[in-house]
This record gives C-alpha cells, sequence and structure tokens, in this order.
C-alpha cells in the first residue's frame, strides 16, 4: 500500500513548486456532508481570488456533477478507454466551478488497478499548473483506491459528524491513514453538523487522543460546520451556499477553513489555534 500511495503522490507533486496543493476530503462513512463540503469550500476559494479544480474521484457513485446540476457527457471511464484525454473532460459549471466527472453505477470505476490509479494521476500533470487547489473528493470507507488518493495529498480532510457510527469509521480510516502517511502529508478532521464549537472540539480530541494511543499519531483539527437547514434547502435546489448566502453559519464556517488553507500555516497540536481563523463565533 506504501509503495502504491507514494508512487501515486509523486506523480502528482509540481516539480516547479508554484504553491498547488492537491486536499483530498474523504470520509469513513457516507451521508456526512463531504461533497457538499468540497463544493462550497472550491466556491468560497474562488471568491477569494484562488483558482480550483475538483476530481470526482466516488468513481462509481459520483455525484460532484448533482451538486453542480449539471450533467456532463464525458467523464473518467472515457479518459481510461482512451476516448477522450483529461484536458477534455474538465467541465466549467453553471456556478463557474470547473470540475473533473466521474461516472454513477459502472462496477469497473469502483475497483481500479494500480495501473488505472497512475494513469489517472499522471493525466492531470497537463493541467495541474493552472490551479492553486486540486479536491479530490473520494468515496467513503477505506477502500484501497481511497487510502491512496488520501494518501498521496499534501492534505487529507476526514469529514466526520457526531454521529457514533460516523466517528467509528472516521477513526477506522483515520488509523490507516495515520499508520502510513508520508511526514509531509497532513492528516486533519472536520466535524459536521455540529451544534457548537466546543461540541466539534470535544469530538476532535476524542479522536485524536485515541489516535495516538494506538498509532503514536495524531491528528490536526481542521474545525468545525454548524448545523444550518439553508444548506439542506440549497442542496435539495442544486445551489451552493456559500454563493447564495455567504452570510448563513454554514458559510462562514467554511470561510473559516478557506482562510486557514490560504494562511499557509501548519496547524498547531493545540485547538486554540483554530481561533486565530474563526470569523464569528
Amino acid at each position: 500500500m506504501k509503495d502504491q500511495a507514494y508512487d501515486l503522490r509523486n506523480l502528482i507533486k509540481n516539480e516547479n513548486d508554484n504553491g498547488f496543493q492537491v486536499i483530498t476530503i474523504t470520509s469513513g462513512k457516507g451521508g456526512v456532508g463531504k461533497t457538499s463540503f468540497t463544493v462550497n469550500l472550491a466556491s468560497c476559494l474562488q471568491s477569494l481570488g484562488k483558482k480550483v479544480l475538483i476530481l470526482d474521484a466516488d468513481l462509481a457513485l459520483a455525484n460532484i456533477d448533482i451538486m453542480l446540476d449539471e450533467k456532463p457527457l464525458y467523464n473518467l471511464g472515457h479518459v481510461l478507454t482512451g476516448e477522450k484525454n483529461i484536458n477534455e473532460i474538465i467541465y466549467t459549471s453553471k456556478s463557474g466551478i470547473k470540475f473533473i466527472p466521474a461516472s454513477s453505477g459502472v462496477e469497473e470505476l469502483a475497483n481500479l488497478t494500480k495501473q488505472q490509479q497512475l494513469f489517472i494521476l499522471n493525466s492531470l500533470k497537463d493541467i495541474y499548473y493552472d490551479f492553486d487547489y486540486m479536491f479530490i473528493d473520494t468515496s467513503a470507507g477505506i477502500h484501497e483506491t481511497v487510502v491512496n488518493f488520501c494518501l498521496a495529498a499534501d492534505k487529507t480532510v476526514v469529514v466526520t459528524t457526531p454521529d457514533p457510527t460516523a466517528i467509528a469509521d472516521a477513526y477506522a480510516l483515520s488509523r490507516i491513514l495515520s499508520k502510513h502517511k508520508p511526514e509531509t502529508m497532513e492528516l486533519g478532521l472536520m466535524v459536521n453538523v455540529v451544534s457548537s464549537a466546543e461540541e466539534g472540539e470535544k469530538i476532535y480530541k476524542g479522536m485524536d487522543s485515541i489516535l495516538k494511543k494506538f498509532t503514536g499519531n495524531g491528528i490536526e483539527f481542521y474545525g468545525y460546520l454548524r448545523k444550518d437547514n439553508n444548506l439542506i434547502k440549497s442542496v435539495r435546489d442544486r445551489k451552493i451556499l456559500y454563493q447564495i448566502n455567504p452570510k448563513s453559519k454554514y458559510s462562514q464556517d467554511i470561510l473559516t477553513f478557506a482562510n486557514f488553507l490560504i494562511s499557509g500555516k501548519r496547524k498547531s497540536p493545540e485547538v486554540n489555534f483554530w481561533k486565530e481563523y474563526l470569523i464569528i463565533g
């Protein structure tokens, strides 16, 4: 597993070191708001002048296109078959977000070989340099493809909710990543659908403590996303909440994390470090 991930990592690193970052967004359990987080964060960063590309790496059950209310004709499956090259399947949504779509309901894409993983990431070389960030939105779980996409990134964001099953699955995934990650890859936790900052911090502290106990490595605190009924409605309407209501609680929490990313700082083990970036309480 390590060798495969390092091969992938070497392929996506920018030799010119122009600040380009690959950020994988993942989760142990489905339904925790991972894709909503990805899309809203991309929108927020674009509003701050950053160029962002989303790679939908939920290869067999893709939904970035659904979230963006788009129906692309071609996807990564067509790249793997040689029908299209990667540049021909980069779409710009009506919201202005650029994305590379995957497919839905295609069994073969659920179990990519190492060679197929390498082929996809190798094909990205031609398009990196036009972007500040590439987000890799993975499927949920601990499949080898998910783990390798995570280990290949500069930062991996594990999204969970306060639900006990979501926390347990986030821990299982984080434990694997913590054991195998290269020193230069940062692993962080984002707690979604919390009622307060204290709830998010409590969940983080618990996971960080148990990871240190069993792996010797902790996890960074990437913050929290407060429960916001505006988000539920925006998803149903296929709208991006950050674009239609940037003052909402969820949007403000997204902005907090975006400011952290732009700062370029490595996070402190202390939870209080996060408060440097808080926009509102």
